[in-house]
């Protein structure tokens, strides 16, 4: 599977060792990285697209985010599973001609509050996922528009485009990939950026850590179910019986 990371800070994370218990290698490319991004994604069985510090909008400043956005549309083309993390589902949407903003409510960043819409009870991705889920988050952008034909699946307190369908894809704008170190080691950039924000940052981390068991359960199934549509779409069926939770 293609993994496009767009920020060296924000690897797949946990999504490493449930891929392999998935019996699915991770390919992973620095996005920034012109030679590193494949002019096709001929070869590969599915496509994950990571976050990154960067916006959608800021392709005069990152030009291979439209890069990226190609490979998104040539997924879609090819029919081919592909999943959009934060950035990730934030440049999926614009691909396929929603759209992306600066956030009106602000930073949305720490454990967040989900719940699924009534498409997602019969939807691949969030099979057996709590009616009310909690992941990790961090984003300044939010979608605004739908691309034309997607699905809306889950739905945030303070952003409603939180997880939606399109085709063979899927957008979800929070990070099931982190736990709380990853969170906890994206602290600095982020209290850089803005001012005394040391300490919220901290009560956020802090209650990542406390409630870790909860986000972790919810994602790891999530990650879970993605592989199982990327197997099935290989024809590859179930990994093996022992590597199943």
């Amino acid at each position: 599977m293609l993994v496009l990371q767009p920020d060296r800070e924000c690897g797949p994370a946990r999504f490493s060792s449930w891929s392999e218990a998935a019996g699915i290698e991770l390919d992973v490319r620095n996005a920034d990285t012109a030679s590193e991004v494949p002019e096709t994604l001929e070869g590969f069985d599915g496509l994950i697209v990571l976050g990154g510090d960067m916006g959608d909008g800021d392709t005069a400043q990152y030009p291979w985010l439209e890069d990226l956005r190609e490979r998104l549309r040539e997924a879609q083309d090819r029919e081919l599973p592909t999943l959009g993390i934060c950035l990730g589902a934030q440049l999926l949407a614009s691909a396929l001609g929603g759209e992306v903003q600066l956030g009106a409510d602000g930073l949305e960043t720490g454990v967040v509050r989900l719940e699924l819409e009534e498409a997602a009870a019969d939807d691949p991705l969030l099979n057996g996922i709590s009616e009310v889920f909690y992941t990790g988050a961090m984003h300044n952008d939010a979608i605004t528009r739908l691309p034309a034909g997607a699905t809306l699946l889950a739905t945030g307190e303070r952003y409603p485009h939180q997880a939606y369908r399109i085709g063979s894809a899927w957008g979800v704008q929070f990070h099931p990939e982190i736990g709380p170190q990853e969170y906890e080691d994206w602290g600095p950039a982020i209290c850089k950026e803005r001012a005394n924000f040391e300490e919220e940052f901290a009560a956020t981390a802090a209650e990542f850590r406390r409630i870790d068991q909860l986000v972790e359960i919810e994602c790891k199934r999530l990650a879970q179910n993605f592989f199982h549509v990327v197997r099935d779409a290989a024809g590859l069926g179930d990994p093996d019986a022992t590597n199943k939770p």
